[in-house]
């Protein structure tokens, strides 16, 4: 049978799966069609310099971050899109053409990380200030029958190569990392995403932050709960099973950056109850 227009947007986007247990691996299997899988875009991507010592200047994001990035009262960072002055649009788009201007293929690989990181998380921040009121990420649409947003638009050129956020995110760092904290540093502008950093990554402490950000979201609400016996995950972890070997080493990875109250709960548990996601904008 096939699924009304309506019913079948209203899927992909996300609804909480517990309210519709039912239905629940239908929705998300659905969902799963539309996640880019991980797969090299161009071999140019795998060229790097491990003698390079180059640090990018990203000053310009950190400030920009400082300015319009605040926390709220449970812990997510929100970003106040309205607020942004036209003298800071222009900054952070030049800050955007200071990065494609860089030969990437010239840095060593904790610097192309961080630099991939950053390009995606600068451009989603400024495509959506760009079509800014909006309620999702999800409502930039470029035709009406869009249900990506805008993750798979052409948003920057590296080293001569058109990339889409999709192409950074699963052709680009996914299958050449091959490192499930990827997903805590990408931010795809929802609540339910792992908070937008409030500092750039940078090469020389990017494993730090990596494992930062890996605890904050393992941690929080977003990431796991169990309420009544009941595990509940957010669905990254069943988009992206595949970067964490599966549900089994989904649980593990939770386990491996869980806080003493959170194993204790997490202790038994082989398998997952329900998935969750909120892809409303993370706006102040």
């Amino acid at each position: 049978m096939l699924l009304k227009k309506s019913t079948f947007i209203a899927l992909v986007v996300g609804l909480p799966t517990f309210l519709f247990p039912a239905i629940s691996h239908a929705q998300l299997a659905i969902e799963k069609i539309f996640i880019a899988k991980s797969k090299l875009a161009n071999s140019i991507w795998k060229k790097h310099d491990p003698s390079s010592t180059q640090e990018i200047d990203h000053s310009a994001w950190d400030g920009f971050l400082a300015k319009y990035l605040k926390a709220d009262d449970v812990g997510i960072n929100r970003l106040a899109y309205k607020s942004v002055s036209s003298a800071d649009k222009l900054a952070l788009q030049s800050y955007l053409s200071a990065l494609q201007a860089i030969d990437v293929t010239k840095l060593n690989k904790n610097e192309q990380y961080a630099f991939w990181i950053n390009l995606y998380n600068a451009s989603t921040v400024n495509v959506g200030i760009k079509n800014y009121p909006i309620k999702s990420i999800l409502d930039i649409k470029s035709n009406p029958l869009d249900l990506k947003g805008p993750f798979n638009d052409k948003i920057a050129k590296v080293n001569g190569q058109a990339l889409t956020l999709d192409i950074i995110e699963s052709g680009i760092v996914r299958p050449i990392w091959n490192d499930p904290r990827l997903h805590y540093a990408f931010n795809c502008a929802a609540i339910s995403c792992p908070n937008l950093s409030g500092k750039a990554y940078r090469g020389k402490t990017l494993n730090a932050q990596l494992n930062k950000a890996a605890v904050n979201f393992v941690n929080h609400p977003r990431g796991i709960q169990i309420q009544n016996g009941k595990l509940t995950a957010s669905k990254i972890y069943f988009w992206y099973s595949e970067d964490f070997g599966g549900e089994k080493g989904v649980l593990n990875h939770i386990k491996q950056y869980a806080n003493d109250n959170l194993k204790q709960k997490l202790a038994g548990k082989t398998k997952i109850d329900y998935y969750v996601y909120d892809w409303a904008l993370n706006q102040q």
